[in-house]
């Protein structure tokens, strides 16, 4: 059986993080009940906020130079320089929350992490 790939390459890819072959999403945001090419379960899939979280604050050390930049370096008027940084802040997010939330999947599958029940506490 072949080594699980790297959970930064899996993630990055979008593909399963046990075979690294098979897509881990079949919509924009919503995680396969399988993979298609191992069969690995990902019906326990969830990387709750956490994607979100890491976008927004991604996506926020990128903006705000930017918008600095477009009004004060280049002196465009304030509604264009907010209009172009909110088309590249909702651009950027949808770009970006897709790989995040398939990172952070990869990770917690390679760290066998989930939810604590009554039965961990010994």
């Amino acid at each position: 059986m072949n080594a699980a790939p790297s959970p930064w390459a899996a993630g990055l890819q979008l593909r399963c993080p046990q075979c690294g072959k098979g897509a881990v999403f079949q919509g924009y945001l919503k995680f396969r009940d399988a993979c298609r090419v191992c069969g690995a379960d990902f019906k326990a899939a969830d990387a709750g906020d956490g994607p979100a979280v890491f976008v927004i604050l991604v996506v926020g050390a990128i903006i705000a130079p930017l918008l600095i930049i477009l009004q004060f370096g280049l002196d465009l008027p304030g509604w264009l320089a907010l209009t172009i940084t909110m088309i590249a802040a909702v651009a950027l997010c949808l770009a970006f929350l897709p790989p995040f939330k398939a990172l952070l999947f990869a990770f917690q599958w390679k760290h066998k992490a989930r939810e604590a029940t009554l039965d961990d506490i010994e």
